[in-house]
């Protein structure tokens, strides 16, 4: 088992699951827990269960293969990493095991209560609800042709290369010039985030829009200042309507208390001289940026929760469940109060990086992880930019995944 083989040599290459895993057909053996599929792959531990009315044995090491799964145990131990530093998903056992559409965890847990059940009939457990989560982080609050006359000859220019007609080409050169008067009217950025509001709204989801405080990496953070007074009146216009503001750290604070709080505090400290009265309990990394030193650096801003825990080159339960869950920290070997709210989609992952585009295909598949997520009482959490939604399909499209 996990625990056992784990305690000595902790986080050595050695300790993880031997692949391919084994294959459990669970009906076999006498259990009917409503699963993804009847045949579940074994993490750690065996096929197998065995009861006789008074006692039961089950093979399978639900709780060591949870905290493999949830605390990213892989991530400590196998050191692949992309452009960014991030734990790309081929690299991970849940891609290579074909189980990124499924919450395996989620699974070996409904296993678990089959068994109890067998052996105390009259247990009851706490009813889940499912819930669709909804975010936004907007790295960019109006489009970049708006904050300077560089930006926007560059977009104009782009625009005739293309060879797009005179109506559209125009658009960057009008946009630019009515921003200069503080009219974001027809920025294709700006009035996306009330467009946004109002159709989660329509479909009863609250959304937390995540903000850059500042710029840690001109190169990546490209944002606006968060002082700037189009976003203060957009902070207050999503306050007012009951919405989340969130925290949403540059681009090289995922491993930076010190840089974290400094955003954290700047964020807040805007809010205040804003007159928006609302606290913020969590957000999620800038280009999901994450490592297993990060959980520690969320818990000490004190924040409640984190959602940055999703590849950014593929969609799907990276972490095995569709549950909210206290994170804990590989190095220091201790449980920590911050929560990891697990991201299952988002846009540019599936768009871009999966190369689906704005498709059916795409709605299938998002579909797929919602029809999971459903099954087992979790929550969808989605995240969808401001930016990510130029054009009726894009929009169609969102308001299809949404509702």
């Amino acid at each position: 088992m996990f625990f056992k083989m784990a305690h000595r040599r902790w986080m050595e290459p050695d300790t993880q699951p031997t692949v391919p895993l084994q294959q459990w057909t669970v009906s076999e053996s006498g259990l009917d827990p409503d699963l993804i599929d009847n045949t579940v792959p074994i993490i750690f531990g065996s096929a197998g269960f065995h009861f006789d009315r008074t006692n039961a044995s089950l093979g399978l090491d639900v709780f060591g293969s949870a905290f493999f799964m949830l605390s990213r145990y892989e991530e400590a131990v196998n050191m692949q990493r992309d452009q960014h530093d991030r734990f790309p998903a081929h690299a991970s056992l849940a891609f290579r095991e074909h189980l990124l559409r499924r919450p395996i965890i989620d699974e070996y847990v409904e296993i678990l209560w089959a068994a109890i059940k067998l052996l105390w009939p009259q247990i009851t457990r706490r009813v889940h609800r499912y819930q669709t989560i909804v975010s936004c982080d907007v790295d960019q609050p109006y489009h970049p042709a708006a904050k300077s006359f560089r930006r926007m000859a560059r977009a104009t220019l782009g625009s005739a290369v293309r060879n797009r007609p005179l109506t559209e080409m125009f658009k960057p050169a009008r946009n630019y010039l009515n921003s200069r008067r503080g009219d974001f009217q027809h920025d294709p950025y700006y009035f996306t985030v009330d467009w946004m509001m109002d159709r989660n709204e329509d479909a009863g989801n609250v959304v937390t829009f995540n903000f850059l405080p500042e710029v840690t990496d001109p190169a990546f953070d490209d944002t606006c200042a968060i002082t700037d007074p189009a976003v203060i009146a957009m902070l207050k216009r999503i306050h007012a309507r009951r919405h989340e503001i969130g925290l949403h750290p540059g681009y090289h604070t995922y491993q930076s208390i010190e840089k974290t709080l400094h955003g954290l505090n700047k964020l807040q400290e805007v809010l205040r001289c804003a007159g928006v009265e609302q606290s913020i309990t969590g957000g999620r990394n800038h280009f999901l940026r994450w490592s297993t030193k990060t959980p520690a650096v969320w818990d000490a801003t004190g924040l409640r929760y984190d959602s940055t825990l999703s590849y950014a080159d593929h969609i799907g339960f990276r972490c095995g469940t569709c549950r909210e869950y206290s994170m804990y920290d590989l190095h220091r070997r201790q449980p920590l109060r911050i929560k990891q709210r697990p991201l299952i989609c988002m846009d540019c992952s599936i768009i871009v990086y999966m190369g689906y585009g704005l498709t059916e295909k795409t709605l299938s598949e998002i579909g797929t992880l919602k029809s999971a997520t459903k099954k087992f009482h979790g929550n969808f959490t989605l995240l969808w930019h401001n930016s990510s939604l130029e054009g009726e399909r894009a929009r169609d499209l969102y308001c299809e995944i949404i509702k």
